[in-house]
């Protein structure tokens, strides 16, 4: 073997063994921009189909990930190395934001129903479910709503989440139409409506209370995925604002006895939901009295009903 033939030989050999490496790393490329910019570079590389991006500027390195279709998945944590000091950047998503920008898998959202109706009493107590009185007419008693807002913080990784929400109801407690709830000397108290009260001696065809009222329930719920609907149940309290409220009856036409029947401005509920995807079921009795006892009878809304998501 002559000189010449050993200097091709070492000229090849290098070309020959960067060949090998990257017939070897088939799933690995390497990429840097130019020196120009000497404190800025950028290498990548694909690992089990992920493409892995690292950036560098001065001490700062950042690192970014894209799926196989080139679509970079969102971050929900992030960590810097800045001048030697770790820093930590945490992703907040919020109800504001369409969810399917940010939704996972194992990440649980609220369950709430954009419209419900049900039906209702008034008990003697908070988890009475028999009406107090003869004066009751449960089978036309009732409420609908919507839900206006939802709001959720998951618990960590797990199938459970804190959820709250906004609703507007419209409730309504029916009574024979032999009673009328009037408000006397400040007393308010069933009065009968007797023949004659009328000039055409007519009976009236409703008797019943009727408010509106705005609920902000905050509960514990649990979700999970079941083929590609949501199982759920939430448990917990609710604050509910009252207004509007006045005494009726209906004889030909409506008429207002009273709009002053001592009402609790602000009550306490306890509430449940079991469901499963667009439909659920809800219960809900009321802690606190929806009069004022001193004035009035103490009585206690306890609500099932149906709800419906969008």
């Amino acid at each position: 073997m002559n000189i010449r033939t050993l200097v091709l030989a070492a000229t090849f050999m290098p070309a020959i063994a960067l060949a090998q490496e990257a017939t070897t790393a088939q799933d690995t490329t390497y990429t840097q921009k130019s020196a120009a910019v000497s404190n800025t570079y950028d290498t990548t590389f694909v690992f089990n189909s992920q493409k892995f991006a690292i950036s560098q500027n001065g001490e700062r390195t950042n690192v970014s990930v894209y799926k196989k279709c080139g679509t970079e998945m969102k971050k929900v944590r992030e960590t810097e190395f800045v001048d030697g000091q770790e820093v930590e950047q945490v992703y907040i998503t919020s109800p504001f934001i369409p969810r399917k920008a940010y939704k996972r898998r194992n990440l649980e959202y609220s369950h709430y129903p954009f419209f419900f109706f049900g039906g209702n009493m008034l008990a003697g107590s908070a988890f009475g479910v028999k009406s107090e009185g003869k004066e009751m007419r449960d089978s036309k008693s009732g409420e609908w709503g919507f839900t206006g807002c939802t709001f959720e913080c998951p618990i960590s990784s797990s199938s459970w989440a804190v959820t709250a929400a906004m609703s507007l109801a419209f409730v309504s407690h029916h009574f024979k139409t032999d009673y009328m709830l009037t408000t006397v000397d400040g007393i308010t108290s069933f009065k009968p409506f007797a023949v004659g009260d009328d000039e055409n001696g007519e009976r009236p065809s409703k008797s019943y209370l009727s408010y509106c009222a705005v609920r902000i329930p905050i509960m514990l719920e649990w979700s999970n995925r079941i083929g590609s609907e949501d199982v759920y149940a939430a448990f917990g309290p609710s604050i509910e604002f009252r207004a509007k409220e006045r005494s009726r009856y209906k004889l030909g036409k409506r008429h207002t006895l009273t709009r002053d029947v001592n009402m609790n401005p602000v009550g306490i509920n306890l509430e449940a939901r079991l469901g499963y995807g667009f439909l659920m079921l809800y219960a809900r009795t009321s802690l606190t009295p929806l009069l004022h006892t001193k004035y009035a009878p103490e009585w206690h809304p306890f609500t099932v009903g149906v709800g419906l998501r969008l």
